[in-house]
């Protein structure tokens, strides 16, 4: 059994790394026929992006399942229920992410479930090793002495604050097997380049080129600048629009944007609008208003005039209740399980990384790519310097052509991470 890691800033290939690497091991070493090659990673954004690629590795030949951690790790949890039980490790709810991995961790502990693992997977790849928290590296480092890992990180696009230090960086590094990738993939633009690395190094970011940083006070003005970028850019190019937090500020731009044409003609434009599954099922659990308890017919009706993915999933559900447990009533918690989980799917099944205008956040963001990046820095930002630095940069190398970066407040240009903080004699 083998680890082979890979590190390196944004851009620097460290996925194609894993995807060459992985087609020399299948080319040594073929798969059987049952097995597969497990792909994990955290977020569904850079879930799609490896499915993407592991489609072009073609020793592969579809061979392989790829997944966030936590849908692994659920699947491990909902496989071994008997032994939960058996070893009162306690049975979590399916929306309880952190608990889930706890549990998945812990089976894995024991021999048959992580040699059930490996009979099927013996080789797995990590991407973004970076965003594990101490339960999910605890389910990679289990699978490690059974598996051929192939896992890449990068501690500075960790956004998690309370992953410093980072227990996988630090973990990979103790290893040893680390390959630290420099050579810049996703641009070869001097100015996106030397911004990126000027953040990095917490040094200020130079607007010059096809990098700009603009000071606009006024969401009327800021949007003016995203239309009008959007208008200069060629058609079919990917435009992102990506902010730290989809507040006042960035909602103010992006309802301009999609209504009102600017004084050079350019506008309205259609956006589409990234948000969080767990956004999402919030608003849409507060206006179905779930008594605490309700008999399947009742339950059935408070779907009518709902998306059909997510009705025919609760439905499915339902049936399953009566079918299989033979209940008659179902609670509120069952209920909002069932619909958080069925957002969860529809947004790992979906496909957001065609042509178009998105607006999303930072986090939403990580591990994709873009032709033409606008980040919007609003005026109230979370976190200290070091957050704030983290946030710009994964905002920033998203960009493979152009990037522009557009100040709510004026002031904020003078400090991190648009300028050095200077120290009080």
């Amino acid at each position: 059994m083998t680890i082979q890691s890979f590190s390196g800033a944004a851009g620097c290939g460290k996925t194609h790394q894993l995807m060459a690497n992985l087609a020399t091991r299948l080319e040594r070493h073929p798969l059987e026929a049952f097995q597969k090659v497990l792909a994990l990673t955290f977020m569904h954004g850079s879930r799609r992006r490896l499915d993407d690629r592991l489609g072009g590795v073609a020793l592969l030949r579809r061979q392989y399942e790829c997944t966030t951690i936590d849908g692994f790790a659920w699947r491990i949890v909902s496989r071994w229920q008997a032994l939960i039980t058996r070893l009162e490790m306690g049975h979590p709810r399916v929306n309880d992410y952190e608990a889930v991995c706890q549990v998945a961790a812990d089976l894995l502990s024991h021999d048959m479930v992580v040699r059930w693992i490996a009979a099927t997977y013996p080789i797995v790849v990590v991407d973004e090793a970076q965003d594990l928290t101490p339960n999910r590296l605890r389910i990679v480092q289990s699978m490690a002495t059974h598996v051929d890992l192939l896992i890449a990180a990068d501690e500075f696009q960790c956004l998690i604050e309370e992953l410093r230090p980072n227990p996988a960086c630090e973990w990979l590094t103790a290893i040893g097997q680390d390959a630290l990738l420099q050579q810049p993939r996703r641009t070869s633009d001097q100015n996106l380049l030397a911004a990126a690395g000027a953040i990095r190094s917490a040094q200020a970011p130079e607007s010059n080129g096809l990098f700009k940083i603009y000071p606009t006070p006024r969401a009327a003005l800021a949007a003016s600048f995203v239309s009008n970028g959007i208008a200069w850019n060629a058609r079919g190019n990917r435009v992102a629009i990506i902010t730290p937090t989809m507040g006042q500020f960035a909602l103010d731009i992006l309802e301009w944007v999609t209504t009102k044409t600017t004084g050079k003609g350019n506008g309205p434009y259609n956006i589409i609008l990234e948000e969080s599954e767990t956004k999402l099922a919030d608003a849409f659990i507060d206006g179905l208003a779930l008594p605490d308890q309700a008999t399947l017919a009742e339950a059935f009706t408070l779907m009518e005039g709902k998306p059909a993915a997510i009705t025919q999933d609760f439905v499915r559900w339902l049936e399953k209740q009566r079918r299989a447990k033979g209940k008659t009533h179902v609670h509120r918690e069952e209920m909002e399980d069932t619909i958080r989980h069925s957002f969860s799917n529809q947004r790992r099944l979906s496909s957001r990384d065609g042509p178009g205008i998105r607006a999303l956040t930072v986090h939403g963001a990580k591990n994709r790519e873009f032709d033409f990046v606008i980040v919007l820095w609003p005026a109230a930002i979370r976190g200290n310097d070091e957050q704030k630095r983290r946030l710009l940069y994964n905002a920033v190398t998203r960009a493979k052509h152009q990037c522009i970066v557009l100040v709510q407040v004026p002031r904020a240009m003078t400090s991190p991470p648009f300028a050095v903080r200077r120290e009080l004699a």
